[in-house]
């Protein structure tokens, strides 16, 4: 006879750290997302102890397959804070269990009000991101009332092309975990990445990660990035000029260290900087959907 199961139809277990378990869905969800089209995302950060895991086990399942009789881990949600009061939030599904409702029983137990501290941590702003506008993630957004607040762009510069040449760069470079000072990277580009450099050049700065063959595991490796570009402001010709010359001198910075191909994400509404990205044969790869609660900026 089989085990009794709670009418729940998810749990949720905090956890200190990603288990082996929970690492081994992150693993094949990101190879499953990456041949459709949906990520990974550019980072790739270990977790912190100041990352809240939680990772959820279900008593849902197909009708047409074999299947457990009790509880099984289906996914692993991740809030990661990049400031005070504001986090990143992660959910991601087991692909062996997507499509028989674990998201939205997961968001129906979490509930989208952060006002009191979301799931006892201090974030009362929350940031998500739909990678590629996976369709599902759009769907979950609608059901429960959260609307985009924006669009961004993931492009890639092939290995065998190259930007035309910039002028020679002033470089400053700063160790992970400096406060990134004098840009902040306002928007809706993602959280701060623990890998990260700001390089300054005369025309701006510009957030890179360099090239990481290794990743956290197989589908996390990754080419050099640019994450965001700060220029000033002025009229559209003489901003975007600016960002060509940031784009051009980071893509050679990157290429110094190792390496090749090269992405980046662009604010959907910034038109001067993606201007500038296709003036650099940045070519368009997938967009992604981001949400913010509450809607307003945090």
């Amino acid at each position: 006879m089989g085990a009794t199961v709670s009418p729940e139809l998810v749990r949720l277990r905090r956890t200190e750290g990603l288990s082996a378990a929970a690492a081994a869905v992150l693993d094949r969800a990101a190879g499953f997302d990456a041949e459709m089209g949906f990520g990974p995302p550019l980072r790739a950060d270990p977790l912190t102890d100041a990352d809240t895991v939680l990772e959820i086990d279900t008593c849902l399942h197909r009708h047409d397959v074999g299947h457990p009789e009790d509880y099984v881990l289906a996914a692993v949600v991740v809030v990661r804070e990049i400031r005070p009061g504001t986090a990143v939030v992660e959910l991601v599904v087991d692909p062996e269990r997507r499509s028989i409702g674990v998201a939205t029983a997961v968001v129906e137990a979490l509930g989208t009000d952060p006002s009191q501290g979301w799931v006892d941590t201090g974030a009362r702003a929350l940031r998500a991101s739909a990678y590629g506008s996976h369709p599902a993630a759009e769907r979950l957004a609608r059901r429960f009332g959260v609307g985009s607040s924006g669009v961004r762009h993931h492009l890639v510069l092939p290995a065998e092309d190259r930007p035309t040449p910039g002028p020679a760069p002033v470089v400053r470079d700063r160790l992970p975990g400096e406060p990134p000072t004098p840009p902040r990277f306002g928007g809706d580009l993602g959280e701060p990445d623990r890998a990260a450099v700001v390089l300054g050049f005369d025309a701006g700065f510009a957030r890179v990660v360099r090239a990481d063959r290794q990743g956290l595991h197989e589908h996390t490796a990754r080419p050099a990035a640019i994450l965001g570009l700060e220029v000033p402001g002025g009229p559209p010709g003489t901003r975007r000029n600016a960002a060509g010359r940031v784009i051009a001198g980071s893509v050679g910075w990157l290429r110094e260290q190792g390496g090749r191909s090269v992405e980046a994400l662009v604010d959907g509404a910034d038109e001067d900087v993606l201007e500038a990205f296709r003036a650099h044969r940045f070519e368009h790869d997938r967009s992604d959907l981001t949400f913010r609660i509450p809607r307003a900026p945090a």
